[in-house]
């Protein structure tokens, strides 16, 4: 017997109606992927605001600017800089911790952060003015550890000639450190440690740098108790640091901030 050919009929009409709820489908699972990263993301931002306002400080407007050099003092083979009594205490290991928190809080308050360096790394002294000078950063902080036989507190450098800026700069930065308390407040100093005023000779990173500096002893790592202090408040004095700077660069019209600060 002969076999009966069956032909088999394709509903183009169906196959079509198929694909497009197969791509609506699609559709909507990649807007639903982008939904949940939009909120992810903005959960983010928001706790990234509320921490900003937690800082105390006020936050920098929508819009406006501000790009600060944070420079941290020594580093590398070769240049730990001081030592503590003991010698198992590097400053350039505090200056970088301190960087790196004070870096945290300025982005935190909406700055942009330009580090000379952000690890134990060697860089050339007057490199590090340059860094921000070829960035045309807004400010510059340079930080450091003091040490001597004895000695204690915080005192803050600039300019020998006491540039209005600068001492501006470096004031708020020794108050606000003075607020979360220190041993000793030494006060804002012109010039070079060791040398009188009139003797004209500065420190590079100020003297070479283009905008308003300052560079900030955090105590005296051949002191204990400027140590415990530098270890207990590092947070704190990062925070307070962060406030200044961004402080500052309202007053002098660099930026304008919003959002009033509740202190905590």
């Amino acid at each position: 017997m002969e076999k009966q050919n069956k032909n088999t009929f394709i509903y183009w009409d169906r196959v079509f109606i198929a694909l497009c709820i197969f791509v609506l489908i699609i559709i909507f699972i990649i807007m639903g992927i982008r939904g949940l990263i939009s909120i992810f993301s903005g959960d983010k931002q928001d706790k990234k605001n509320v921490q900003a306002v937690k800082t105390g400080a006020e936050v920098i407007s929508e819009g406006q600017e501000l790009l600060v050099c944070i420079d941290a003092g020594h580093g590398g083979k070769g240049d730990c800089g001081a030592l503590s009594g003991d010698e198992s205490r590097f400053e350039s290991n505090d200056d970088l911790n301190m960087a790196l928190a004070v870096e945290k809080h300025l982005k935190e308050l909406g700055a942009d952060v330009l580090m000379t360096r952000n690890k134990d790394t060697y860089v050339e002294l007057y490199q590090r003015p340059e860094i921000a000078n070829d960035a045309d950063a807004d400010l510059y902080v340079s930080l450091h550890r003091n040490s001597a036989d004895t000695g204690q507190g915080v005192e803050v450098w600039v300019n020998y000639d006491a540039p209005d800026d600068d001492t501006l700069l470096a004031k708020n930065i020794l108050e606000g450190l003075d607020r979360v308390g220190i041993s000793q407040n030494r006060g804002v100093q012109y010039g070079y440690q060791g040398y009188d005023p009139t003797a004209k000779v500065n420190y590079v990173v100020n003297e070479k740098s283009n905008m308003p500096s300052c560079l900030v002893e955090l105590g005296f790592i051949t002191d204990d108790e400027d140590n415990k202090l530098f270890d207990e408040n590092l947070d704190a004095y990062a925070k307070s640091i962060a406030k200044s700077i961004v402080k500052t660069a309202e007053e002098l019209n660099i930026i304008e901030i919003s959002n009033k600060a509740v202190e905590n």
